[in-house]
Protein backbone atom coordinates (compact mmCIF):
# COMPACT_ATOMS: atom_id res chain seq x y z
CA UNK A 1 0.00 0.00 0.00
CA UNK A 2 1.84 3.44 -0.97
CA UNK A 3 2.19 6.06 1.72
CA UNK A 4 2.07 9.85 0.69
CA UNK A 5 5.31 11.29 1.73
CA UNK A 6 4.61 14.66 3.41
CA UNK A 7 1.24 14.43 4.76
CA UNK A 8 0.46 16.00 7.69
CA UNK A 9 -0.21 13.52 10.87
CA UNK A 10 -3.06 14.16 13.27
CA UNK A 11 -1.84 14.85 16.96
CA UNK A 12 -3.52 11.54 19.46
CA UNK A 13 -6.25 14.26 20.71
CA UNK A 14 -7.10 15.95 17.63
CA UNK A 15 -11.05 15.58 17.54
CA UNK A 16 -11.47 13.70 14.47
CA UNK A 17 -9.38 11.16 16.48
CA UNK A 18 -11.42 11.05 19.30
CA UNK A 19 -14.18 8.91 20.55
CA UNK A 20 -17.95 10.30 20.44
CA UNK A 21 -18.06 10.79 24.17
CA UNK A 22 -14.97 12.43 24.58
CA UNK A 23 -16.82 15.29 22.08
CA UNK A 24 -20.01 15.29 23.76
CA UNK A 25 -20.26 19.22 25.13
CA UNK A 26 -21.58 19.97 28.65
CA UNK A 27 -24.81 21.04 29.08
CA UNK A 28 -24.93 24.75 30.58
CA UNK A 29 -27.60 25.07 33.33
CA UNK A 30 -31.46 26.16 31.77
CA UNK A 31 -30.45 24.92 28.34
CA UNK A 32 -32.96 22.24 27.26
CA UNK A 33 -32.29 19.67 24.50
CA UNK A 34 -34.36 17.44 22.65
CA UNK A 35 -33.11 13.80 22.56
CA UNK A 36 -35.04 10.18 21.90
CA UNK A 37 -32.57 8.34 24.58
CA UNK A 38 -32.79 9.64 27.76
CA UNK A 39 -29.64 7.88 28.58
CA UNK A 40 -27.98 8.20 25.40
CA UNK A 41 -28.10 12.31 25.78
CA UNK A 42 -26.75 11.90 29.76
CA UNK A 43 -23.85 9.67 28.75
CA UNK A 44 -21.10 12.29 30.14
CA UNK A 45 -23.13 14.49 31.86
CA UNK A 46 -22.96 15.06 35.38
CA UNK A 47 -25.51 17.07 37.55
CA UNK A 48 -29.55 17.34 38.02
CA UNK A 49 -31.79 17.98 35.69
CA UNK A 50 -35.86 17.87 34.61
CA UNK A 51 -37.42 15.85 31.73
CA UNK A 52 -40.35 15.51 30.32
CA UNK A 53 -41.55 12.95 27.78
CA UNK A 54 -45.19 12.17 27.24
CA UNK A 55 -46.70 14.74 29.66
CA UNK A 56 -44.79 13.37 32.70
CA UNK A 57 -41.68 15.09 34.39
CA UNK A 58 -38.97 13.52 35.88
CA UNK A 59 -35.87 15.17 38.39
CA UNK A 60 -32.70 13.13 37.14
CA UNK A 61 -29.48 12.69 38.35
CA UNK A 62 -26.49 12.06 35.89
CA UNK A 63 -23.19 11.03 37.38
CA UNK A 64 -19.35 10.64 35.95
CA UNK A 65 -19.84 6.80 35.16
CA UNK A 66 -23.50 6.40 35.32
CA UNK A 67 -25.74 7.67 33.01
CA UNK A 68 -28.75 7.97 34.75
CA UNK A 69 -27.83 7.56 38.85
CA UNK A 70 -31.73 8.36 40.03
CA UNK A 71 -34.79 8.61 37.99
CA UNK A 72 -37.79 10.12 40.01
CA UNK A 73 -41.00 11.09 38.42
CA UNK A 74 -42.57 14.71 39.52
CA UNK A 75 -46.50 15.60 39.54
CA UNK A 76 -49.10 13.92 37.48
CA UNK A 77 -48.90 13.07 34.00
CA UNK A 78 -50.64 15.85 31.71
CA UNK A 79 -53.32 13.71 29.46
CA UNK A 80 -53.82 15.82 26.34
CA UNK A 81 -57.31 15.68 25.00
CA UNK A 82 -56.80 15.26 20.92
CA UNK A 83 -53.31 13.20 21.18
CA UNK A 84 -52.85 11.42 18.04
CA UNK A 85 -51.57 7.77 17.97
CA UNK A 86 -48.30 8.56 17.30
CA UNK A 87 -45.79 5.74 15.19
CA UNK A 88 -42.66 6.88 16.88
CA UNK A 89 -41.99 7.75 20.66
CA UNK A 90 -42.09 11.71 21.75
CA UNK A 91 -38.47 12.52 22.65
CA UNK A 92 -37.21 13.41 26.08
CA UNK A 93 -37.23 17.40 26.88
CA UNK A 94 -33.79 17.71 29.01
CA UNK A 95 -32.70 20.72 30.70
CA UNK A 96 -30.08 21.09 33.37
CA UNK A 97 -30.69 22.35 36.52
CA UNK A 98 -28.38 22.80 38.72
CA UNK A 99 -24.56 20.73 38.22
CA UNK A 100 -24.68 19.48 41.64
CA UNK A 101 -25.57 15.63 42.00
CA UNK A 102 -28.40 15.57 43.96
CA UNK A 103 -28.67 12.54 46.07
CA UNK A 104 -32.27 10.87 46.81
CA UNK A 105 -32.96 8.75 49.75
CA UNK A 106 -35.78 7.30 51.46
CA UNK A 107 -38.13 9.32 52.60
CA UNK A 108 -37.66 10.47 56.45
CA UNK A 109 -40.01 8.77 58.69
CA UNK A 110 -40.83 10.54 61.86
CA UNK A 111 -39.38 8.50 65.03
CA UNK A 112 -42.01 7.12 67.42
CA UNK A 113 -41.57 9.62 70.11
CA UNK A 114 -42.44 12.26 67.37
CA UNK A 115 -45.35 10.60 66.30
CA UNK A 116 -46.48 10.37 69.12
CA UNK A 117 -46.62 13.63 70.41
Amino acid sequence: MPTLEGQPKLPGDHSVLREASQMQTKLPINATVQHPDLAEALRGESGTFFCQQGGQGFIVTAAEGFSIKSLRPVGRKIMEANVLLQTTPEPWAITKISEDVLEFGAVPQPSRQQRAA
